[in-house]
């Protein structure tokens, strides 16, 4: 049975890129090297290695935060003592107490590719799509109804209203969880309760109403369109990031995809993540769109100010700007933007066999 995460993994991105083949590649060249090297694995991940005193910790797209031992909710800056090595592609926004090698810029060259979509024609405000449920996408989620759901007058009317009124976005809200059994709606349903019951109780005040009446409706998708489909028929793509956080930028696909779509997009992700875009090269089309958010502190509070509610607002008045200006002059920019990204990650892909060969002696130093 083809799970919905390996369906997933079947989409244009990761077919023309390979970019999963390439990082798989990458771990198992490290994993081989530490082995020789006479380190043995000490995590179920295979991310945590140790010799003696001495630890290597291997982490690619995903925050190295998770590698952290079981049980540590301190901070990032002293998840890990001097004797520990880290390797990722994750941009660390603190000062460490530990050594990071970070991958040179050129690996994210691993996402190139076209996609063979790209006449933007939008007929709906947002296209929201998240397949792995977690406690920030439920929120975000939580967050995007609140400011549509109204009050139902008749308490014993089920046939909700205001579900009508998502039908201006395309929502895309699988549920899929790590620990899920298969993927049976009943299953998705059951993680969509299981971890609204674990957020803060005051957000559970908050968003009460609005997970009562959209828990019977999980998980929830009011369109058969592709993920490609619906990204090129949406005035604003809203890209979640698996990793959100004031100190980790852990990039993955997804904001890949959004790069080198001609769509404008506004993504959460670590704090600082559009800036470090900007300066490796890529056009976020700042001109276009509101990208405030991104230098904001998390905050879970469900007022104006956190960082989730004004991602919305900025969503909101970036579409109402966009339908302001002449269309055809917003999708010639919005190519420009893709094709220069495309041909800037097509760059990257071609300069990272050099430039990890000249990083890798350096590491290797390290930790022999």
């Amino acid at each position: 049975m083809t799970s919905l995460n390996q369906h997933i993994h079947n989409g244009e991105i990761f077919q023309k890129s390979r970019c999963i083949w390439h990082e798989n590649a990458m771990m198992d060249f490290f994993r081989s090297q530490l082995q020789m090297l006479g380190y043995h694995s000490v995590s179920v991940s295979n991310k945590v290695w140790a010799r003696g005193s001495q630890q290597v910790v291997i982490c690619l797209a995903d925050d190295i935060y998770t590698c952290r031992a079981q049980g540590y909710r301190g901070p990032l800056a002293t998840t890990w003592d001097s004797n520990t090595t880290v390797i990722t592609d994750n941009y660390i926004n603190c000062a460490t107490q530990y050594p990071v090698y970070r991958l040179p810029d050129s690996y994210f060259g691993i996402y190139h590719y076209q996609p063979e979509l790209n006449d933007w024609q939008p007929s709906r405000r947002f296209n929201f799509a998240v397949n792995r449920l977690d406690a920030k996408r439920l929120i975000l989620f939580l967050q995007l109804l609140h400011t549509t759901i109204k009050p139902d007058p008749d308490p014993m009317h089920h046939d909700w209203p205001w579900l009508l009124d998502l039908d201006r976005d395309f929502v895309n809200f699988n549920c899929w969880h790590w620990k899920s059994t298969n993927d049976s709606a009943q299953v998705f349903q059951e993680n969509f309760v299981s971890e609204f019951e674990n957020l803060a109780p005051g957000l559970q005040k908050l968003y009460r109403n609005t997970f009562d009446q959209i828990t019977a409706h999980m998980p929830y998708r009011n369109h058969d369109l592709s993920l490609e489909q619906s990204h090129v028929q949406a005035w604003l793509n809203l890209v979640v990031e698996t990793y959100s956080s004031d100190f980790t930028i852990a990039l993955s696909e997804k904001t890949f995809r959004a790069l080198v779509t001609p769509v404008p997009f506004l993504l959460y992700a670590g704090r600082y993540t559009t800036a470090m875009l900007i300066r490796l090269g890529f056009d976020i089309m700042a001109d276009l769109v509101q990208h405030r958010t991104d230098f904001m502190g998390e905050k879970y509070t469900g007022q104006v100010g956190d960082r989730l509610v004004d991602f919305f607002i900025d969503a909101e008045k970036s579409v109402l700007e966009l339908k302001e200006q002449s269309f055809d002059a917003v999708k010639s920019r919005c190519l420009q933007a893709a094709q220069h990204n495309q041909n800037l990650l097509a760059q990257m892909a071609q300069k990272w066999p050099a430039d990890f060969a000249a990083w890798w002696p350096s590491v290797l130093a390290k930790i022999s």
